[in-house]
């Protein structure tokens, strides 16, 4: 055989290198031009990428900012990598809509085994994009983003993020504050704790996960998207819940579902409630207003076994 005919099928395609968020976050900027009206069948975009090792800095920071998890490697701060794939995949030329806007609906994110603080990551991602054209409903333009996470041949976590397309509002009529209440969760609720979220704590948010969303940063970029006030980062309420469930039990969150309800413009006073089920190895939460009660977030968590 020759030889180089031989060394070329011995080589193996290799993942393309997961690219840094800054400059990401600015070719974004160009995709608000995006507007596809164009008739689509439902389609999937798969990709590939490699990560490195969350360094020692970025898991302090991470820890610190939530005043610390049981779990080494929370499964909220596996979202910051896998939006990260989310991003590079929305640049692509076959996604139809602006990266800037969209929002997040849902998240669940499955440990499967042990992660390695000290290895890095092989990304296997892919976009269920929905069936799209002018006579599609906007609420149904929802793609599904997936990631898995491997290290060293382990599939050690699973990542499945639905989106929301938001079109662009103009001069959009400004709406009523909402001013329905609701009761407060039931006796068997326990509430943790009660949280003030000014402005600024978006802002840390997004140079602490990279989430520079128009929509979180300031009331001229929220209102192009429908947002009269910014809003604060779903996964922040999701960080911030994981970790104060994880210290009341003391034990480690596996596994970690979310649906946002409703969006929470800043400032806001919530409070995150909790109901363990039988056996205590799982349980749901939920984030409400601190004064109307109006769920923001609702979602499930499972622990560890000892």
């Amino acid at each position: 055989m020759n030889i180089f005919k031989e060394e070329a099928l011995m080589q193996v395609e290799q993942p393309d290198t997961l690219p840094n968020l800054p400059g990401m976050f600015f070719r974004s900027l160009f995709t608000v031009a995006r507007n596809d009206q164009e008739v689509a069948e439902p389609q999937t975009l798969d990709a590939e990428f490699s990560a490195p090792a969350f360094s020692a800095a970025q898991l302090k920071r991470y820890h610190e900012a939530f005043n610390g998890f049981i779990s080494e490697v929370p499964l909220t701060l596996i979202y910051c990598l896998a939006q990260r794939v989310h991003l590079a995949q929305m640049l692509g030329e076959h996604f139809p809509w602006p990266a800037p806007g969209l929002v997040h609906v849902s998240n669940n994110i499955e440990q499967h085994s042990d992660i390695n603080a000290d290895d890095g990551f092989i990304l296997r991602a892919s976009i269920k994009l929905p069936a799209r054209g002018p006579k599609v409903s906007p609420r149904r333009l929802r793609p599904l983003f997936t990631v898995e996470f491997w290290q060293r041949d382990n599939h050690v976590a699973t990542c499945v993020s639905e989106y929301q397309v938001m079109p662009k509002q103009v001069d959009r009529p400004r709406r009523a504050k909402e001013s329905k209440t609701s009761e407060p969760p039931s006796d068997d609720w326990k509430r943790l704790d009660t949280w003030k979220l000014a402005g600024k704590v978006a802002r840390d948010y997004a140079r602490l996960s990279g989430d520079f969303n128009p929509i979180h940063l300031h009331p001229l970029l929220s209102r192009w998207f429908g947002f009269d006030q910014p809003i604060i980062h779903g996964m922040y309420m999701s960080g911030r819940a994981q970790a104060e469930v994880e210290r009341a039990a003391k034990r480690p969150v596996v596994k970690i579902d979310v649906a946002f309800k409703r969006p929470v413009p800043l400032p806001a006073k919530v409070s995150l409630w909790q109901q363990l089920n039988e056996g205590g190895d799982s349980g749901q939460y939920q984030i409400c207003g601190a004064e109307d009660h109006l769920q923001r977030l609702e979602g499930s968590f499972s622990f560890a076994n000892d």
